[in-house]
């Protein structure tokens, strides 16, 4: 991952297959250039028109978010078809994300990218609403809802009468069902149900997903899969040498 200027960059488009070069940003640090925050959000700085057929869409390119103020800082990686779990940070910023312990994440398409910044401008830890989405829908599937979603992406956090509310944009086979309204308590109890979890590293710049969150649970790292004592304590007792 490599941190440049502006650029040209040659796309296909998806309704002709007209190759053309588009000028894109690769990196944008909102701390410096807030205004490019919304742009990010609204999806005009990946925006492209063909200029063969006239299509208009969203064009994917590898992309570096950052913003240094925002949650402790954070820094997200956008690589349109990355199938690693995790890419380096190299180039004159990689010495300062890191000297400043930031959060960084890896996604693969712009809706990820803008669920990370919704995320973290809330003050939550993804790790946790990952865990979240996963148990809400696992619930779901028990209670046979009418309607069960397949994919549950973060939208924002807000008070309803008095009580803390986290909401979710609903999807099945990616088409829009809904809003999901849940009570923060949840994402509370999920932030120490999983507990061991939180300590698993993410190295570099790292995805975490709902794959991310499998692989946790499926190598024991939970807190339900502490070994117990014969004595039945939790496995720190004195008394047995646990």
């Amino acid at each position: 991952m490599n941190f440049e200027d502006d650029i040209e960059d040659a796309i296909i488009c998806p309704n002709c297959n007209h190759e053309q070069e588009l000028h894109v940003t690769p990196t944008v640090n909102v701390t410096v250039d807030p205004d490019m925050k919304e742009k990010v959000l609204s999806g005009e700085l990946f925006l492209f028109t063909c200029e063969n057929c006239g299509f208009s869409g969203y064009a994917g390119f590898p992309f570096i978010y950052e913003d240094k103020e925002t949650n402790g800082g954070f820094l997200i990686y956008m690589e349109p078809g990355c199938e690693d779990r995790e890419v380096g940070v190299d180039g004159d910023v990689a010495d300062q994300v890191l000297l400043q312990n930031m959060t960084m994440r890896l996604v693969t398409t712009i809706n990820e990218l803008k669920e990370k910044i919704f995320i973290f401008e809330a003050g939550l830890d993804d790790r946790v609403v990952e865990l979240f989405k996963m148990l809400s829908l696992s619930k779901m599937k028990a209670d046979e809802a009418s309607q069960i979603p397949d994919e549950l992406r973060f939208s924002k956090m807000d008070t309803v009468d008095g009580e803390e509310k986290i909401f979710f944009a609903a999807f099945a086979d990616e088409y829009y069902l809904g809003v999901l309204e849940l009570p923060y308590a949840l994402y509370q109890s999920c932030l120490i149900t999983g507990e061991p979890i939180w300590d698993y590293p993410v190295n570099e710049c790292g995805a975490v997903d709902q794959q991310w969150i499998m692989d946790r649970l499926q190598s024991g790292v939970t807190r339900d899969a502490e070994p117990e004592c014969d004595c039945g304590c939790d496995g720190n007792c004195d008394s047995c040498g646990n």
